[in-house]
């Protein structure tokens, strides 16, 4: 087809038509005749001057008695012209930036020239333009996705306009507060006559300006458009949901509501002038019902999930509507949304860099290449494992909603199926991949029921989605027939560990090298995170203030990273055990060589277990007891407890105390539950555990006479087991290793006697229990109160502790009178015979 003349006219000085000149000049198929925008007197001189091919046609912008005056005129005098009215519908527009909507409007001026060349006698067309569509302030480009907005709003304008035309107008009715038989009567005579009114020619093409802007929208810049191509909108729930969001965007149409549903106090339309906007009711409504898509997706703000009642407002749900007007966060404010969902990224995946970026990207794409509705199942849900998710994502491009199930905790079905749906939209809207992070809680299996139905209500919504779980089995069983896959993320090799390990150090200005990330990594058996963590610890430490800080040096730097990691591992359950940083060294302990040779044994068993079972493979001959379980057992005050914490030192490690009277429960179970938890706290933060009066709990098991001795066997049985399947460091103590079960002392892989001290050994107690400076006592005193103080060195400490308090009380350093008067309330205390302590008479003897 040849290039259309068209001649532009703009029958008042006060409308401007530059947006559709520009357009016109773009178009292959139409010429702009003369200058551009011409007036009515410039028109009437061209007219006749126009070329009979190709074909001709004139573009009237103005008000509609004039367009229709000219109109009239024009296709009287030239029988080969067609005529397009623009009609303006508002007092004042100005037409000041070009609308890439306009391309609708000259679509439809060559299909009138068109049908014109076939038919002959259909040469004219209205369009009506209110304001919004064609003014507004002047700006050099329409903002994106204005151009279906405008559209949108025109179909709505044009349709509201047709409905209150059809009104019957007034007859002594009080629009909202009444209305006469006359107006009800001459109604129903309508709705005989005409069931089916044929759509009006404007509000015919208004209709479809608004079908083809939709189907050529930007689905990125419009959310209108990507919400009805990702939910799957038919053009009923596209026209429905545009009349909702209308009210949004326009107060002309919040008074046309409330005038045609007769009550001025309605903002928004209901269900049934909606469907009766869009087509005849009654189809409508069935189609809607047949699809569900509205209230499937919770489109509109209201309690109710099935169909709005009649009567019911249908107003758009306030997040969704935020974020059709723009609002890009709106879907994750959603207060129902935010409850469930984790905002923040898993931590660590910084620190995966060290990974092939194939290797991360893989991991995605085999969690999205099922087609929705399928699930993956990551049966592995370690720190490490999130944080190998989180990266696979970052390189793939792919943003996740993620999903903790422990927020769920409290809310009935009802609310957990509100809440998926709402995820469920968040990301066919947003383009996310839902990851649910099943976290176990004590009563598990009281939750699974929540569960079901928050897979079940995601299941239904074809997500694409993931669930990261311990329990790989309980999450099949809540599944069902909903189909899934497994997923083996895969653990880090030890090199990439300790490379991320070195990188972390890295953050805080420190650089290791392979063997001190390796050190590190295995003193300290932190997730992926928590090396991220004491990272963050590390370099967020403040200088002294006091002139001396040597925080820069490359010793404080490491010494600062260490502490960082114990801080990072001192998270659990506090109120079961006591945390102490241990301040003793073995060297501090006096014991004989055997025991001293045992201790230092511990400590190599502890440090040395990556190379004998893992390198040397004698793992693979103990699928248990790879931990390492000590009992120390002697008389009280022998250093029990004080070689506890020289091991824990040597290895760097901190050390959990059990507290007994918090764990031990009288109710049936939880003695166990709490143990599981301490072990647990103390395998995950590499500590070592500490269990004093050892005795108190691995007593021996006996004959079961009534429920308290079976309840009590069982729990012996329990921490028999727990102890064998404990991988880190256990010391226990008791003074009463006879009254441990025999099961027990099979397991241990040390026994270490502590005895009471001889001469040499109670000596060399005294000399360190009373540090150089704070005394006057010489070598003699110091054999002397060997050979008469026969106590162990708790009691020795004691003594010359309370010997301090009366030296510094009396203005002195500690000499041997002191120490009697010391010794004398000691042994008091523990109910033997007192003796006197002539060191002065006897120092010569000695």
């Amino acid at each position: 087809m040849s290039p259309i003349n068209v001649l532009l006219v703009a029958v008042s000085p006060d409308v401007k038509a530059e947006g559709i000149s520009a357009c016109i000049a773009d178009r292959p198929d139409m010429l702009l005749v003369g200058n551009g925008i011409t007036t009515v007197e410039q028109a009437n001189a061209q007219l006749f001057d126009l070329p009979v091919d190709p074909q001709c046609a004139v573009i009237v912008v103005g008000f509609a008695e004039q367009t229709a005056r000219l109109a009239e005129q024009w296709l009287a005098a030239r029988t080969d012209l067609v005529v397009l009215c623009v009609d303006i519908v508002e007092d004042f527009v100005r037409l000041s930036w070009r609308d890439p909507s306009l391309d609708a409007l000259l679509s439809a001026l060559c299909g009138l020239v068109q049908r014109a060349g076939s038919y002959g006698d259909d040469r004219v067309s209205r369009i009506s333009f209110p304001a919004m569509a064609l003014g507004g302030p002047s700006r050099a480009r329409a903002a994106p996705g204005q151009a279906l907005i405008d559209a949108l709003l025109h179909w709505v304008h044009e349709a509201l306009y047709e409905a209150i035309l059809r009104n019957p107008g007034e007859q002594g009715d009080i629009t909202g507060l009444s209305v006469t038989a006359r107006t009800l009567l001459r109604m129903l005579d309508d709705a005989r006559e005409n069931a089916e009114p044929e759509a009006p020619q404007q509000l015919a093409e208004a209709k479809a300006c608004f079908s083809d802007a939709l189907a050529r929208a930007d689905t990125e810049a419009e959310p209108f458009a990507g919400l009805c191509r990702r939910l799957r909108f038919d053009v009923a729930e596209a026209r429905m949901l545009a009349l909702a969001l209308a009210p949004e965007l326009d107060l002309r149409c919040q008074r046309c509501f409330g005038f045609l549903l007769d009550d001025m106090s309605r903002r928004t339309g209901t269900i049934v002038l909606f469907s009766s906007l869009v087509g005849t009711a009654t189809r409508v409504r069935s189609q809607l019902a047949s699809t569900r898509s509205l209230t499937r997706w919770r489109i509109f703000d209201s309690a109710c999930r099935g169909m709005l009642a009649a009567d019911e407002a249908a107003r758009l749900d306030p997040p969704l509507a935020a974020w059709l007007l723009g609002d890009r966060d709106a879907l994750d404010e959603d207060a129902r949304v935010r409850h469930a969902m984790r905002t923040a990224a898993w931590p660590g995946a910084a620190l995966l860099d060290v990974l092939p970026r194939a290797r991360a990207c893989s991991l995605i794409a085999r969690l999205r290449e099922a087609p929705a509705p399928h699930w993956s199942v990551v049966a592995e849900a370690s720190p490490t494992c999130r944080a190998m998710i989180e990266c696979g994502a970052e390189h793939s491009g792919v943003r996740l909603a993620r999903v903790e199930t422990h927020r769920l905790v409290g809310l009935d079905i009802g609310e957990i199926e509100e809440t998926a749906v709402r995820i469920a939209r968040l990301a066919h809207l947003t383009g996310r991949l839902i990851a649910i992070d099943v976290t176990p809680g004590e009563n598990a299996s009281d939750e699974d029921e929540a569960l079901r139905a928050l897979f079940e209500s995601i299941h239904a919504s074809a997500a694409s989605a993931m669930i990261v779980c311990q329990d790989g089995a309980r999450i099949a069983r809540l599944l069902a027939d909903m189909p899934y896959t497994l997923i083996d993320v895969g653990a880090l090799r030890s090199d990439e560990h300790e490379r991320a390990v070195a990188l972390a150090a890295r953050t805080a200005g420190i650089e290791l090298d392979a063997g001190e990330a390796a050190c590190f990594a295995a003193r300290y058996p932190l997730g992926i995170d928590g090396f991220a963590e004491a990272g963050r610890l590390a370099s967020a430490h403040s200088p002294r203030t006091d002139g001396h800080d040597d925080s820069d040096s490359d010793g404080a730097l490491r010494e600062r990273f260490a502490e960082a990691c114990k801080l990072a591992s001192a998270r659990g359950n506090a109120d079961l055990f006591e945390r102490i940083e241990p301040a003793f060294r073995l060297d501090d302990i006096v014991l004989p060589v055997a025991a001293r040779l045992q201790l230092k044994e511990v400590v190599d068993s502890v440090r040395l277990a990556g190379r004998v079972l893992d390198e040397w493979k004698f793992g693979a001959q103990l699928p248990y007891g790879r931990g390492v379980t000590a009992l120390f057992h002697g008389p009280s005050g022998t250093g029990k407890t004080m070689a506890a914490l020289g091991i824990a030192r040597e290895l760097g490690v901190q050390v959990l105390r059990i507290d007994l009277s918090r764990v031990v429960s009288k109710y049936i179970g939880d003695t166990e539950k709490h143990l599981d938890r301490v072990f647990g706290d103390a395998q995950r933060s590499g500590a070592a555990l500490l269990i004093d009066e050892a005795d108190a709990l691995f007593g021996k098991r006996g004959e079961v006479r009534n429920a308290h001795d079976r309840y009590a066997n069982i729990e012996v049985a329990y921490l028999l087991q727990r102890v064998e399947a404990f991988t880190g460091l256990a010391m226990l103590t008791t003074n009463l290793s006879e009254n441990v079960d025999a099961a027990f002392l099979r397991r241990l892989r040390f026994i270490v006697e502590f005895p009471r001290p001889d001469l040499n050994a109670r000596i060399q107690i005294w000399r360190r229990c009373l540090p150089n400076g704070s005394h006057t006592l010489d070598d003699a005193a110091f054999r002397q109160l060997g050979r008469s103080i026969e106590l162990t060195g708790g009691h020795i400490r004691q003594i010359t502790l309370r010997a301090a308090f009366l030296a510094a009380a009396a203005g002195a350093h500690i000499d041997t009178t002191h120490i009697a008067h010391a010794a004398r309330a000691e042994l008091a205390k523990l109910g033997m015979p007192l003796a006197d302590f002539p060191f002065a008479c006897r120092r010569n003897a000695a």
